[in-house]
């Protein structure tokens, strides 16, 4: 069992190697990775864009096939948050806070606070950009079918979402891996790649305190 979770949270750092020894099987796992990822609110620690970014990565240099990961990833994306929603939709119309295995009782009330006014706020945009908020990608989902939104309000968004997100982190990697120095020094450019999933959660922190800050300084005037 450690063995696998090693092997699932290092797998965009140790994609190469195992696109070597594994070949084709790597992309039923890839397809696993993202669909459990936005699927089950609970594996929210499986890397999800530094796998689709890395996956672009490699795929530039041609060991794996750019378009079928285009569609695998997609697909993973919209039927892993119909999952996540359907999850929450279930999980309201039962007292399933009670069950010893309920995300609900692994969720914090305040992170779930958090996307319910995320998804009040910004509607039918929330549902489309959340995947680039962290906590809220996997959150809003299962939100939304927990507080009974609309399900096709729901799905043609997440569709739209996940296209976007697919195509930027998908096709960025792609870009990269055309570059000569990337494709030379291929483990130290992983390494890096993985530390990009870094990056939206570095600006919503900056981003949250500003706003703190803000309303602190207006609040003293």
């Amino acid at each position: 069992m450690q063995k696998t979770l090693t092997f699932l949270k290092t797998i965009d750092t140790e994609l190469y190697r195992y696109i070597v020894e594994y070949g084709i099987v790597m992309y039923i796992v890839l397809f696993f990775i993202i669909y459990a990822k936005t699927a089950f609110i609970l594996l929210t620690f499986l890397p999800g864009d530094s796998t689709v970014f890395a996956s672009g990565t490699i795929a530039a240099i041609g060991h794996l096939n750019i378009w079928l990961l285009f569609l695998l990833f997609f697909i993973a994306t919209v039927v892993g948050d119909a999952q996540n929603y359907t999850i929450g939709k279930f999980l309201n119309n039962t007292k399933a806070k009670s069950w010893r295995f309920s995300p609900l009782r692994f969720i914090p009330d305040k992170t779930i606070l958090k996307a319910t006014n995320f998804l009040e706020r910004y509607g039918k945009i929330a549902i489309t950009f959340s995947r680039f908020v962290p906590l809220m990608r996997t959150t809003v989902p299962f939100v939304s079918g927990f507080t009974s939104y609309s399900f096709q309000n729901f799905f043609i968004h997440n569709c739209l979402g996940a296209l976007i997100w697919t195509i930027v982190w998908l096709f960025s990697g792609f870009a990269l891996g055309n570059i000569p120095w990337i494709a030379d020094n291929l483990f130290l450019s992983l390494m890096f790649i993985s530390l990009t999933a870094f990056i939206p959660a570095i600006g919503a922190f900056i981003f949250e305190y500003i706003r703190k800050y803000t309303k602190k300084t207006r609040h003293l005037q």
